[in-house]
This record gives structure tokens, sequence and C-alpha cells, in this order.
């Protein structure tokens, strides 16, 4: 095929100092392409633009923040009159284990990352409606997608860009704006912090740029709305698979002993689907199929909640009421945590008046420790946190105002984590505890006018999967959930029948289950949950296809592979549960050698 040039293209790379933004910047003014080369660190991305241009390209310097999008994107317009292309590729690292991790340490990485992300996407987005083009590549990493010890903060701001991406994809397809997600695995100031030099030698970004550009041309390949692993020559492509799950009866049969029964057929691959949006299932007719059902069978003993305290955020209403009220029931003492305090004492007196026991906590999610410190004066512990507080702001991306995005981050993911760091030490000193987290199907798939929201479900995902490997060994157990009830946060979206039939107690049983000691291994996975159906839901991984690492990768080689590297059908697939796992293909490749003539780039 014909060489993919960029002329008449201008590229925005973030962080192109060194690592990959240096190379994405050196072979898109290869092609032809005017760049704009940010970094914080000016002489670096003036080293960078020096190169280029005695290589004969077009490119300026920009060390603005990437939180300041707007001086980011001014830079494009200015120098060269507009923007095609951006490249969020700026990042940091501070990694620690989630215990000693500072509140500090976990805002840098969410304002990096993410608001970076998000601020330069929102100044490049007019442009790009208006003209009509626009091609944006987001940064996520296999901790984000799967988890990593050390790297909760990273893990959650890296899972969050893979669910902006395709909420960005939806809202841009009309103005033919793609959005990719890639995840790569590259050399760089960065990885060097945490890789070995043998690796790092075989993981040049020069095995990653030729992808970013293939998939950027106007005529390259149509990945938007995508998440691609790319690293030492092999590149695949990774997408949601979903047990078919079952249903319960939604009668007062179906609780967690119910669960617990049933547990082996939510988690039974055997039958499956391959979701892309939230309504790629039919929850009405399985409601309809739950309603016709016997009662459900209950497992022995029974799932209980004797002695141990539980703490529930947003607990004033919908969901987290219908948590509360369920616990109570079940022997738990329940803290009651909602900003509103006439919700939140409402439900302690419902439970208090049934014989239960219980306390307010009226205060944000982000306060954890307040809540913590409640439980502790209370009822003498902490042995379950369910982190369910959350708020709507919604808003086409175009609309999306800074302060939307800010708070919605803030409630969700800021205060699932704090809620977390606060219960953290108790249950490590206790060698116990149980966290489920919500996310959404929206976190998963992505949705229009949800780009804050998805973002920050997605990111409680990539939080959780962290938690759930850093707590193993204490026997603390981390599980996401993505249910859907008829709320008071669904009322606004949904029709009044359909907030009436799908009631938050037909969600609650599955969470009783997963937050009991009876679920002693069930831990870093997400469940979706709607209307007496649960079904889980998992990475699948297409076996890609791997370079030669010993003569230089070009964007043409890429667009030749296209099909094999998206395939999911020829029996290569698999099932990476792991930063380590996910990293065997690409390890597997340094070896692979061509014995071709080395071909010019």
């Amino acid at each position: 095929m014909s060489q993919l040039s960029f002329k008449g293209h201008t590229v925005v790379v973030t962080g192109a100092g060194g690592g990959l933004g240096k190379a994405y910047s050196l072979l898109f003014a290869s092609r032809g392409a005017n760049v704009v080369v940010n970094d914080f660190n000016k002489d670096a991305a003036q080293k960078v633009v020096d190169e280029i241009v005695s290589a004969g390209g077009k490119a300026v310097v920009n060390n603005s923040s990437v939180t300041d999008g707007a001086a980011v994107i001014k830079t494009a317009v200015d120098a060269f009159g507009t923007v095609t292309i951006l490249i969020n590729n700026a990042g940091i690292l501070r990694d620690k284990g989630f215990k000693n991790m500072s509140d500090k340490e976990w805002d840098q990485i969410m304002e990096v990352h993410l608001k970076g992300a998000y601020a330069c996407t929102k100044a490049a987005w007019p442009i790009f409606r208006k003209q009509k083009f626009g091609r944006i590549v987001n940064t996520a990493s296999a901790a984000g997608l799967y988890g990593n010890f050390g790297q909760a903060n990273y893990s959650a701001a890296k899972m969050g860009l893979a669910t902006f991406t395709k909420t960005l994809a939806r809202e841009g397809v009309k103005y033919n704006i793609g959005s990719i997600c890639i995840a790569p695995m590259a050399a760089s100031a960065m990885t060097e912090t945490v890789m070995p030099p043998e690796m790092l030698a075989n993981l040049k970004p020069d095995y990653v740029a030729p992808f970013v550009a293939a998939v950027c041309h106007p005529n390259g390949p149509d990945a938007s709305g995508r998440i691609f692993e790319v690293g030492a020559g092999y590149v695949t492509e990774i997408r949601w698979e979903r047990s078919a799950g079952t249903v319960f009866k939604t009668d007062s049969t179906f609780t967690p002993s119910a669960v617990k029964a049933k547990w082996n057929e939510i988690v039974d691959f055997s039958k499956l689907d391959y979701p892309q949006t939230m309504a790629d299932v039919d929850i009405r007719s399985k409601l309809e199929t739950a309603a016709k059902l016997p009662a459900n069978p209950q497992a022995t003993p029974p799932v209980r909640f004797d002695n141990q305290t539980v703490i529930i955020t947003g607990a004033g209403a919908g969901l987290g009421r219908a948590y509360a009220l369920m616990y109570s029931k079940l022997g738990a003492n329940v803290v009651v945590n909602d900003v509103s305090e006439k919700g939140a004492n409402a439900v302690v007196e419902e439970i208090t008046k049934a014989g239960g026991k219980a306390a307010p906590a009226v205060c944000s999610a982000e306060d954890g420790e307040a809540i913590v410190k409640v439980a502790l004066e209370k009822f003498g512990g902490v042995h379950i946190l369910i982190a369910n507080a959350g708020i709507l702001r919604d808003k086409s991306f175009t609309s999306m105002t800074e302060q939307e995005w800010d708070i919605v981050l803030a409630v969700h993911l800021r205060g699932t984590y704090k809620c977390a760091k606060a219960v953290w030490p108790h249950f490590q000193k206790q060698k116990y505890g149980r966290i489920v987290t919500t996310c959404s199907q929206v976190g998963l798939y992505g949705n229009f006018g949800q780009a804050n929201y998805s973002t920050a479900k997605a990111g409680i995902m990539g939080l959780t999967k962290t938690l759930a490997i850093e707590g193993k060994k204490y026997n603390i157990i981390a599980n996401t959930i993505a249910p859907s009830a008829g709320t008071a946060m669904t009322a606004t979206i949904w029709p009044q029948e359909m907030v009436d039939a799908f009631k938050p107690d037909f969600v609650a049983p599955v969470v009783g289950y997963l937050s009991s000691s009876a679920n002693e291994d069930t831990t870093g996975s997400v469940f979706e949950i709607s209307g007496g159906w649960a079904a889980q839901t998992r990475w699948q991984r297409a076996g890609g296809h791997g370079f030669p690492t010993n003569k230089p990768l070009r964007p043409e080689d890429i667009v030749a592979k296209w099909s094999v590297i998206t395939n999911f059908n020829d029996g290569r697939a698999h099932y990476p549960t792991s930063t380590q796992e996910a990293l065997e293909q690409i390890v597997a490749n340094f070896g692979n050698r061509s014995d071709e003539p080395k071909a010019k780039l």
C-alpha cells in the first residue's frame, strides 16, 4: 500500500519530551504533519522540536500543564491554524501501597491523567466538530485494565480513560471524530522506575508509534471506541465478554443465601455475549422471566452478618437504602451515610423501629475518615464497605462544564477512594474486610452525554481491581457491581414504569453475597445486576499479531494485519486477569525475528 501521509494535519502530542510522546512526534513529523510538542519540561520539548526541524519537519513547543488544555490547543491554532489529531499521552507515576498512599499522590495522578485528557480534548472538540474531522488517542495501561500492586491511583485513572474514550466515540461519530484507547507497554522515564533494564531494551516506543499513526489516519482502520494493547511489536484488541448469568425470582426469597445457592450459574461462561452498549441486554424480559420463576432455593448455612458492621455510602435513598435494610435484617450494624440528614435519619429510624441497629453519618462520601469514625464509636469496628454514593451531571461533551466534570469525579471516584482508604488499615489489622464498589453499565460501555460519569465509574473499576490484588493476603475481598435500578438518579432518564419495576431490592442480594464471609475467593471481578438478573463481565483479548522486532514497524504494516489483530474468533482469544498475564504475549514477542532484509522507514 502507498505510504500514509499526514501532510496538512496538525498533531498535538502531550508529554512529548521523551519516551512514547517523542516517538509519536518524530513519526508524525516524518510523515508530513505539523506537530505541537507539549511537555512541562521545556528543554526536553525543545530538543524534540529541534530534531524535527533539522530533519525538515515542522514543530513547535508548548510547555503548559495539560490541565490547561485551552493553552495547549491554542499553540496549535496559533502556529498552524487548526488541530486534527490529539494524542493524550502525558502521565506521571506516584506508586505506593494503598495503605501508605497520600491524598496528594491520589489527586496528582487524577489531575494529570484524567483532568489533563479531559481539558485537552475539551479544547480540541469544537474545532474537530466544526471541521468534521478529528482523532483522539487516550493512553490507558495494563495496570488500568487489570489492576496492579502499588498503583491504585494509576490504575483508577487509566481505566477511567478507557471508558472516557468509549463515550467520546459515541458523541463524535456524527462529526467524524474518532476516539481510540491504547494500553501501551514501552520504555520511558516513567517505566524505568518500575521495570528492569533488560526488559526495557525490548520495549522500544518505536513499536507503539506506528499503531497510533495507523489508527489516526483518515484512511486508517476504524478503531473508534475500541481498546488495544500494544508493545514490543505485539498488537491486540480487548473487549468485554459477559456470562449469560442467571435470573432469580424477585420476591422475598431473593436473598444473599439464594445468590450463594446459584453462584456457579452467575459465573458460568459457557453461554455468553459480547455487549457493546447498555442496551445489549433485554432487562425487561429478564424481569418478566424472574416474575414467573418458583421461589429461590436457599444455601445452608444461610448468609448472615451478625456482629459485623457495614458502612454504606449514599444510603439515604435508592440502592443504598435497600442495602441498609437488607444488612440490618440479616444481623449487621449499619452506618447510613448520606449528604442528606433527612434521608440518613429516615433510614436509621426505619431500621431501629424494625429492631435493628443503625447510626447516621451525615457528610460527603469524600469524608471517609468521619464515616469510619462513626462505625468505630457506635459499633466498635468495621467489616464491610459498600461504596454506593453518586450524583449525575449529564451533559453532552460539547456543553459539559469543568465544574460538572469535577464534581462527578469527586463524588464517585474520590469518594470511593477516600472511604476505601479509611477502612483499609482496620481491614488489614483484623485480616478481614469486604468491599463492594459501584460502577455502572455506562462505566463499562460508555454512553452519550455521560463523559464525566462513565469516566468516574470506570475509574472505580480500575481502583477496585488493584484493591483486590493488594488486599488478597489480608483476606480483603473487593468487587465491583454495575447495577440498573429505579432510583432518584435513574428517574431523571428512565420512564416511570421502568423506575417502578426495577426495584433496588433486586440488586441488594448479590451485593450481600459478595460482601459476606461466604464469598471466600471471588475478588477483583465485575458483575452486572438488574431486575433479578446477575452476570459476570470480564476481558477477552484477541490473539493479536506479533511483528518482527529486528526491523522497523511501519503504520502500513499495522493496516495490513488489521484483520488478524482484531480477530476474536480464530481460536486464539484468551482471558488475561492480571498485568503479569497481559505481559506474557508481549514478552513472548521479544524473540520474534524476521529473516527478511531490513525495510526502510
